[in-house]
């Protein structure tokens, strides 16, 4: 058994910060991720104009969430930028990202 320091002043109040966005990404994950494929489900939305979607793309289901978030909104840029340069894969991306965002938290902890 080794010694393991715990961060202490700044710098654990830095990996709180850190860990809160990575939760908050990965919370986003988690919602466009159960939509892909042949068997993804589809999601219900109601936006802040009160009109009803359901759909299993991720590019609307991320253009009609208010997040709030700072760097679940650069997730949800992300996936605009894939469906405006590709056309599609903006599932992919924010589901890519949330895999890696999970990896970057077990080793911050």
């Amino acid at each position: 058994m080794g010694f393991q320091m715990r961060p202490y002043g700044i710098q654990a109040m830095l990996d709180e910060a850190v860990l809160k966005n990575i939760g908050a990404c990965k919370e986003l994950s988690v919602i466009t991720r159960t939509s892909l494929g042949p068997n993804g489900m589809n999601k219900m939305i109601i936006n802040h104009l009160d009109k009803l979607f359901v759909t299993n793309d991720a590019a609307t289901i991320s253009n009609e969430l208010e997040v709030q978030n700072p760097a679940a909104k650069i997730l949800v840029l992300a996936g605009k930028a894939q469906q405006e340069e590709i056309g599609d894969g903006a599932n992919l991306t924010i589901s890519f990202a949330g895999e890696l965002l999970q990896n970057a938290e077990e080793l911050i902890n």
